[in-house]
């Protein structure tokens, strides 16, 4: 979700230190260099100093959230020093909606829509027409299950601003997740309308005519989002899973083979390439599932079960089966 990084302003009117405007303006260069653990350095020695920099609080816990991680256990790691800057942010200026929306956008990262919606609400009855709070605000209801409210708020953010690709990007999402596949493709088009040079919209166009059985549709926006971005490997991923649905078994492989290449840490990719592979070569795909597992642990119990059903003719059928024969119905 959009989150908003505090400017310089904001420390000048905390301090007329000029040592700390000149560390904030060093943090900043930083980040703008993508050296976000050194630009972390900076905003933690503004705080050191002053523990009541509010603006270099919220920037370290933004950071923090983007900060490269190599697991999963890192990367909660560093959202919880998030959360930990961005209250002690609000804690020292509740008036201001960007903190308020920061926290809120981590919440929804986390799962903790509830949460989200506390503090997006207070963003909102500080600053009624906050675009970015209207729209995270949307999403924290739509990941809810609440398509009545986050329709509610999608619709006003477009009312202030229609012109903004993110707006039809998470709207598009939303509706996809309902359910609502036209509505998600209309989104998506205008997107691509918006954003010309951005292949999401695309691929997921292409995951929304799959789901209404418009096969040859989805094949083209994929191959766009690929035109667009040759090392996305997201389109080669769905497209490998739609030809090999239609029996286009060798090019299916091929485009699967094509996005593990390109995203050697992606799980799902070895699952389905497990799954395309159980019933002529069913050594492979134990060791395809096997990746996927040392990949994402979360997921063992299924990889395991699948390993277990390569044993029989009869579950290497259900394995392909269960996947890539009713395309409509995933």
């Amino acid at each position: 979700m959009k989150k908003v990084l505090l400017c310089i302003l904001s420390v000048m009117l905390l301090t007329a230190c000029s040592a700390e405007k000149s560390l904030f303006k060093k943090a900043q260069i930083l980040e703008d260099k993508g050296e976000f653990e050194k630009a972390i350095q900076a905003y933690s020695a503004i705080i050191k100093k002053n523990p009541k920099n509010y603006a270099a609080l919220a920037n370290r816990g933004l950071l923090f959230e983007r900060l490269p991680t190599k697991d999963e256990k890192s990367a909660r790691k560093n959202k919880e020093l998030a959360e930990r800057d961005y209250l002690r942010a609000v804690s020292l200026n509740y008036f201001r909606p960007e903190l308020l929306n920061n926290l809120g956008a981590l919440y929804i990262d986390q799962g903790r829509y509830d949460d989200a919606i506390f503090y997006l609400n207070q963003a909102l009855a500080h600053r009624p027409q906050y675009f970015m709070a209207l729209l995270n605000r949307a999403v924290a209801y739509s990941q809810k299950g609440d398509m009545t409210h986050a329709l509610i708020d999608f619709s006003r953010a477009e009312e202030l601003d229609d012109q903004n690709p993110l707006l039809y990007l998470n709207r598009g999402l939303a509706q996809y997740a309902a359910g609502y596949y036209t509505a998600a493709v209309s989104d998506f088009t205008a997107m691509s309308v918006l954003d010309t040079e951005n292949p999401r919209p695309y691929l997921e166009r292409g995951r929304a005519f799959i789901r209404m059985n418009y096969f040859q549709d989805a094949l083209d926006d994929f191959h766009q989002a690929i035109s667009l971005r040759p090392d996305y490997a997201l389109p080669y991923y769905f497209s490998a899973e739609l030809l090999f649905s239609k029996g286009d078994t060798e090019q299916g492989i091929a485009y699967a083979e094509h996005a593990k290449k390109l995203a050697p840490n992606y799980a799902p990719v070895y699952e389905m390439l497990g799954d395309m592979l159980a019933l002529e070569t069913p050594v492979e795909a134990t060791q395809h599932y096997l990746a996927a597992r040392r990949l994402n642990p979360a997921a063992a119990q299924r990889y395991q079960s699948k390993i277990r059903m390569l044993n029989t003719e009869n579950g290497r059928k259900r394995i392909v089966a269960g996947r890539f024969l009713n395309v409509d119905k995933r």
